[in-house]
């Protein structure tokens, strides 16, 4: 019986994912930004038109965010888990990131 407890415990502990999601946007014009490639940890995706992107991700390692589309600069981001090990809501819930175009002062020359 306890070697069953301690398995079925060990069995919902590696099987913690989380949802990482967010909204990407124009720096310059503040208008979300669609069919932005989105590399985490080497899993491809896309925003849709609202510029939102969804994943499950392991809630236990670094992610490594790459941003990239025609006509803007590529941001890289990392993403550490907070301190219990997961990504909290409260986090995820404001997860804004901005690109800058080409043309923008701000952008890597």
């Amino acid at each position: 019986m306890k070697s069953t407890l301690i398995f079925i415990v060990l069995l919902f502990c590696s099987c913690t994912n989380n949802k990482f999601y967010g909204h990407v946007y124009d720096y310059d014009t503040e208008q979300p930004l669609q069919n932005v490639f989105i590399d985490i940890n080497g899993t491809k995706i896309q925003t849709d038109s609202s510029g939102y992107f969804y994943l499950k991700v392991n809630s236990n390692s670094i992610l490594k965010l790459s941003l990239r589309k025609d006509g803007y600069s590529t941001k890289n981001l990392y993403r550490k888990p907070d301190s219990s090990g997961g990504f909290s809501k409260r986090n995820l819930s404001n997860n804004k990131i901005y690109l800058f175009n080409e043309k923008s002062d701000f952008s890597k020359k």
